[in-house]
């Protein structure tokens, strides 16, 4: 039996995950570490997520809720990255971690992943880590022949912007191409630039698109994600992984052995 400890775990994606582990043999939600104002006025996690397959101790302290897990999932704010980084090294603990908008996040995971198995990924859905390898294969294809666009649609609150999936998405194509990304371009074109745009409204959970424009045709590839118990059941495939994985840095490719 795996316990998770889910940090930020009163937020949406705290609860899709409990969805998720609701109805997933073999793991548990033993933990959850939040915000002390949060906890102050949610302090049941059981009663927020409607989760009912164990107790789950809800803290403040990142020790605490860390120390009686297996493995540490990190839905959070980049504000408390380090600290998170911090506890997971000090006690030892297997991290998974998918939020996004941290400045050299993976720079910033590589001594705790030499002690522990660490998962880091932008985007945990199955169907855009296919995507990030498929729009690999297009990009070698079609490097510098195809005019390249990205455009990513979120809910009106998410923070960052492009998301970190659009930023892999222009990261895979710009290393195979060599070109420049620009982020919410204006007026014509100037040559072989990446270009990447992005929407904020409503409630959608999230839409990527990258299309390649050549002469007489476009390719487009495309993923929706219809909720987000899409992002969590990865998150939970990726927990097992990271729980049972060596000490290393990794991503959902590995996870899914895409490579």
């Amino acid at each position: 039996m795996i316990r998770v400890c889910l940090v930020g775990g009163l937020g949406r994606m705290g609860k899709a995950i409990g969805e998720v582990v609701q109805a997933t043999d073999d793991v548990i939600i033993a933990s959850v570490w939040e915000r002390a104002e949060a906890v102050a006025l949610k302090p049941s996690y059981q009663a927020e997520a409607g989760y009912t397959k164990s107790e789950v101790l809800i803290a403040a302290d990142g020790y605490s809720a860390a120390e009686i897990c297996d493995v540490m999932v990190d839905f959070s704010s980049p504000a408390v990255f380090d600290e998170i980084v911090k506890v997971a090294k000090d006690l030892g603990k297997p991290l998974v971690t998918g939020t996004t908008g941290i400045e050299s996040k993976r720079a910033r995971l590589r001594h705790l992943a030499q002690l522990v198995a660490v998962v880091d990924s932008p985007n945990m859905a199955v169907g855009v880590n296919v995507l990030f390898d498929l729009v690999g294969k297009a990009g070698t294809a079609l490097a510098g022949k195809a005019d390249v666009e990205i455009v990513e649609t979120h809910h009106r609150t998410k923070q960052d912007a492009p998301s970190g999936t659009a930023i892999r998405l222009a990261s895979i194509l710009s290393e195979i191409a060599g070109t420049e990304v620009i982020s919410e371009p204006r007026g014509p074109r100037h040559g072989n630039e990446i270009r990447v745009h992005s929407l904020r409204m409503g409630s959608v959970p999230g839409v990527h698109s990258v299309s390649f424009a050549l002469e007489g045709e476009v390719l487009e590839m495309r993923h929706t994600a219809l909720s987000r118990l899409c992002f969590a059941s990865g998150a939970v495939r990726a927990a097992f992984f990271a729980s049972k994985a060596s000490p290393g840095l990794y991503d959902m490719r590995d996870v899914l052995g895409l490579r």
